[in-house]
């Protein structure tokens, strides 16, 4: 399995606001999308850190506030597929501001090159843990010399 490094698509575009909002905070112009129920959860992706074990591939995720019944892990082809959906439905009296919001995701990684049959997946404060054997014969053997 090929890993390539991971950039969000909006990085880039994310610096050159955090370079624009210096000195001019633009969220006074365009308002706080983030506030908003609809706000930018699309683009919300969970952190991800991927290792690499002699026999196995090891993805952590980051999914504060979600529960396992939330999220649902799938291999379909050569592709991992994590979705997670979480509603917040609060009805609270005298609320100001509204941070709290609906987050759904989805994401997607090339695994070829796994036993899909031995796949398992936990969730523990918050961190899905996904452990993805490597097939049979893309493991590494140790060959003796005679």
């Amino acid at each position: 399995m090929k890993l390539m490094k991971y950039e969000s698509p909006a990085t880039p575009i994310d610096r050159l606001f955090d370079r624009l909002n210096w000195g001019f905070p633009l969220e006074r112009v365009f308002g706080d999308a983030e506030s908003t129920e609809e706000g930018w959860a699309s683009i919300r992706l969970p952190r991800t850190n991927i290792a690499e074990l002699d026999d196995a591939f090891v993805f952590s995720m980051e999914m504060p506030g979600l529960d396992k019944q939330d999220v649902s892990v799938n291999i379909e082809g050569d592709t991992l597929i994590v979705r997670g959906e979480k509603s917040e439905q609060h009805e609270e009296k005298g609320l100001i501001r509204r941070e709290y919001r609906s987050t759904k995701f989805e994401r997607s990684f090339n695994v070829n090159g796994i036993n899909r049959d031995a796949v398992k997946a936990k969730m523990e404060n918050g961190i899905l843990s996904v452990t993805l054997p490597k097939a049979p014969d893309k493991v590494g053997k140790k060959v003796e010399i005679a």
